[in-house]
């Protein structure tokens, strides 16, 4: 399957970041969900091609007349809407609608993306997807994209982590850490080889996402790695 690059970038920040609102440690704390809420960020695409810089928004939108008060959703520049549900056990995903052309696509596979409650080295699982291996080097007469469904084992790295960003220096944040592997047919000359894919993410209290990496190898010599690093430039709260 075939992706713009923005909306392989708002897939793969939909499957990495958390959502909701709560108590401290909870997972909501670190990604307020106020309608109106606006986070701008910088991102470096580095694929086999070279390095790309972007700039990425993502916004809360207002609930819909029939929304119910346990869900919330967010909204990307190009009009993409991925939705939320707030439990006891955690935060889920429930679905994402992208518009890929003149069609909306919607994806209603559902996955815990936090527990409710948040402790260091707790674990647990998730999913998330090849996003920047990529090339248009011979052999290929045109982009040769790969999208490829990885399992993660997440876990809470740090509850006390410092970065810096554009947008400041931040304290006191949730560090989450990520790996997963998968083995794919790559086809097009390349055959089978191995992929990893690990992540860091930070959040600071009251903020949210304030820095992630995202990083992709893979066995393959002709599409060997890639990695995709958002900076918060800039966010305000109603």
């Amino acid at each position: 399957m075939f992706m713009s690059t923005a909306s392989r970038i708002a897939a793969l920040l939909a499957l990495l970041t958390l959502a909701g609102c709560g108590d401290r440690n909870d997972g909501g704390d670190y990604f307020p969900l106020t309608p109106g809420s606006q986070w701008q960020y910088r991102v470096e695409r580095t694929t086999m091609d070279g390095v790309r810089h972007l700039r990425y928004l993502i916004e809360v939108s207002a609930p819909a007349p029939q929304q119910a008060a346990d869900v919330r959703s967010r909204v990307t520049l190009d009009g993409q809407r991925y939705t939320y549900k707030l439990t006891d056990e955690g935060i889920y995903r429930l679905g994402v609608q992208r518009q890929r052309g003149p069609q909306l696509a919607e994806d209603t596979q559902q996955q815990l993306v936090m527990p409710a409650k948040l402790a260091l080295d707790q674990q647990w699982q998730g999913r998330s997807s090849t996003a920047v291996l990529e090339s248009s080097a011979p052999p290929w007469e045109s982009l040769f994209r790969v999208q490829v469904p990885i399992e993660m084992h997440y876990r809470v790295a740090s509850l006390d982590a410092d970065v810096t960003t554009p947008a400041g220096d931040f304290d006191h944040c949730l560090l989450v850490s990520g790996r997963g592997t998968a083995a794919t047919d790559f086809g097009s000359g390349i055959g089978t080889a191995s992929i990893e894919v690990t992540s860091y993410e930070w959040y600071a209290p009251t903020v949210g996402l304030v820095r992630m990496e995202h990083h992709e190898r893979t066995s393959a010599k002709a599409l060997s790695a890639g990695a995709v690093v958002m900076e918060l430039d800039s966010w305000s709260h109603p």
